[in-house]
């Protein structure tokens, strides 16, 4: 199971910080084995021909995941009322003016 991350952030945030933010959050899921692995946070590279997402998401990483179990699991332990993931979780959504999230399975 992947999420796929693909962000706006808010002006007032750089993207060093979101970056700090994903890393501290992965690193918390991790360790409590909620997540596999996070791939690094990118940005856009606007191609003429290959990229046709006319969106100004710019920002995206991946979180994958050993199973849909485990990616529940995760979702329910970051949207919670406590814990330092949850925290974080909150920390990353004030952080974002537009987002869209996209998972799979391969």
């Amino acid at each position: 199971m992947h999420l796929l991350s693909a962000v706006k952030l808010k002006p007032s945030v750089t993207s060093a910080t979101y970056a700090e933010t994903v890393r501290q959050l992965s690193a918390s899921l991790e360790q409590q084995q909620l997540l596999s692995t996070t791939g690094p946070v990118g940005k856009r590279f606007p191609h003429p021909i290959i990229d046709t997402d006319q969106s100004d998401l710019d920002t995206f990483f991946v979180m994958s995941f050993e199973s849909r179990a485990q990616l529940e699991e995760a979702l329910t332990h970051m949207t919670g009322s406590e814990g330092l993931s949850s925290e974080t979780h909150r920390q990353l959504w004030d952080q974002l003016d537009r987002y869209r999230f996209t998972c799979w399975e391969d």
